[in-house]
């Protein structure tokens, strides 16, 4: 598994033009693979040549003694109103197989504190122009004090201040109207899963961020401002501690569910979950009693396997807190190919289709699970039709866009409108021996089972998913219990243009 093996500080002014470069070159090889829209010259003028009165930057290496992750913090020391103020700001990246953990947290808490002790008294303040929810979420998760936060007007004196600061640093509005939103230009690279979740993410934090900032996708950052001051550093301190004690409290938790009274007074948090997820959100309370009397808690630290790419899928997962990868194995190496949060459902496909699981899952960081059980939903699909259709649904949602997402013919389509158009779709289920006619100008998803299709009067065999064009008449035969879904005509790739 990659891990972090070790960390350096490095302290830029201290080093030669050459070995900046060279130091510029390591550190923008992982940024370019964590955003876009930013040169090297204009990422070296950022982190590695900052104009700062102070830099330190951390350097986190692997095994293999490999720049995997940074995190650059620098001190500017400014005079606003006549007043001395040291304004902090920060840079930082790792590559996603190395995330998880407080290190960055840490280490911006050592220097804050041994600079700030240094000089009591003194007025300062973090400005972030942030360009991702998740940056905001993690603010607001270690600050009780930072502006803008939603209901809370900002004081007409900080805001002005916020305004000089986000100037003085050359950041220039969007819009003349709006002094908390900036053109910065770093894009995050992500998936359309990730996006779909932090565009409908339902933490307090990130909702308020992509409200405020809804151009975060293009490259404009919302101007941050977090007062540095013994309290606030208490405040960063506490909270992860706190963190750190959950860690164990989850872990006891599932031990406690292995005894009869554990279980059961376990069972309310296993429901509160479940009903957090839109999958399980609107089922009666018998249906999700039952499945909580029936699922389990899971906790794991960062790092560790839920399960392996070709293990039995005898069960899916509902994240209930932390994050984890997904990952394709090949070789020695392994590719994080996404990364899900709390909230996000994973296994079910293989699950429901009776599947070895296509892929592995692995805890990016500490994370509690509830595991469901394929014995315990499927006899509750059968006999409640709205779980079976929503189950089902999801399954096709899921599984028309991993089919889809790479195929040139459909490739103007975004994810949004491959969900509309397979959302609008008739789902069939063919019996064995049964047959289809299909007309011209039809798409044919075929969910599960086995399907034989006339070619000139000959049966071919397809086996497993497929999506299948239909460009003359023709029929197919189901050889065994078939589910497939007809997707409507009018909703052809070409009309869905607009909902890319």
């Amino acid at each position: 598994m990659p891990r972090i093996v070790g960390s350096e500080v490095v302290v830029p002014k201290s080093m030669s033009p050459e070995e900046r470069s060279r130091l510029t070159d390591s550190l923008y090889e992982v940024h370019r693979q964590i955003f876009e829209g930013v040169e090297r010259e204009a990422f070296a003028k950022y982190v590695v040549e900052s104009k700062a009165d102070h830099t330190w930057i951390n350097l986190h290496k692997n095994e293999e003694g490999e720049t995997v992750g940074y995190f650059a913090l620098h001190i500017f020391e400014k005079q606003f109103g006549g007043v001395p103020t040291s304004v902090f700001r920060a840079e930082a990246g790792s590559l996603r197989a190395y995330r998880g953990g407080n290190a960055n947290a840490l280490f911006g808490l050592k220097m804050g504190l041994k600079y700030m002790l240094a000089r009591p008294g003194r007025r300062a303040f973090y400005l972030g122009s942030l360009v991702h929810p998740s940056s905001y979420s993690l603010f607001a998760n270690y600050f009780n004090e930072v502006w803008p936060r939603r209901d809370t007007q900002i004081p007409a004196e900080l805001l002005a201040f916020m305004d000089e600061l986000a100037t003085e640093f050359g950041l220039e509005r969007v819009a003349t109207d709006n002094p908390l939103v900036r053109h910065v230009g770093w894009r995050t690279r992500e998936t359309e899963m990730e996006r779909e979740y932090w565009l409908h993410c339902d933490k307090p934090a990130a909702r308020y961020f992509v409200e405020t900032n809804p151009g975060y996708v293009e490259g404009h950052g919302l101007v941050t401002v977090v007062p540095i001051t013994a309290s606030s550093l208490a405040d960063m301190l506490r909270s992860m501690g706190q963190r750190k004690l959950r860690q164990p409290i989850q872990a006891a938790a599932a031990l406690m569910q292995k005894t009869p009274l554990g279980a059961r007074l376990l069972r309310p948090e296993i429901l509160r979950q479940l009903r957090r997820a839109p999958l399980f959100a609107h089922f009666d309370d018998a249906t999700l009693q039952e499945l909580a009397r029936r699922s389990e808690i899971v906790t794991l630290p960062g790092g560790k396997y839920v399960f392996h790419r070709g293990d039995a899928s005898d069960e899916m997962y509902l994240l209930a807190s932390g994050a984890v990868f997904v990952l394709a194995e090949g070789g020695e190496r392994e590719k994080v190919v996404d990364e899900l949060g709390s909230g996000s459902l994973f296994g079910e496909i293989a699950m429901i289709a009776g599947e070895r699981r296509s892929a592995s899952i692995r805890t990016a960081t500490a994370s509690m699970l509830v595991r469901i059980p394929r014995t315990a939903l499927l006899p509750l699909m059968e006999a409640n039709a709205n779980l079976r259709q929503g189950v089902w649904q999801r399954f096709a949602e899921r599984r028309f866009d991993d089919l889809v997402r790479g195929h040139d013919r459909y490739g103007h389509l975004g994810r949004k409108g491959r969900l509309a158009w397979v959302q609008r779709g008739e789902h069939r289920v063919l019996a064995a021996q049964e047959t289809l006619a299909l007309e011209p100008g039809t798409h044919l998803f075929v969910l599960s089972g086995v399907l034989e299709v006339e070619h000139e009067g000959l049966w071919v065999t397809a086996r497993g998913s497929m999506l299948l064009e239909v460009t003359r008449p023709l029929r197919v035969r189901a050889q065994e219990a078939t589910r497939l879904i007809l997707l409507p005509r009018e909703a052809a790739p070409e009309s869905l243009r607009a909902a890319k």
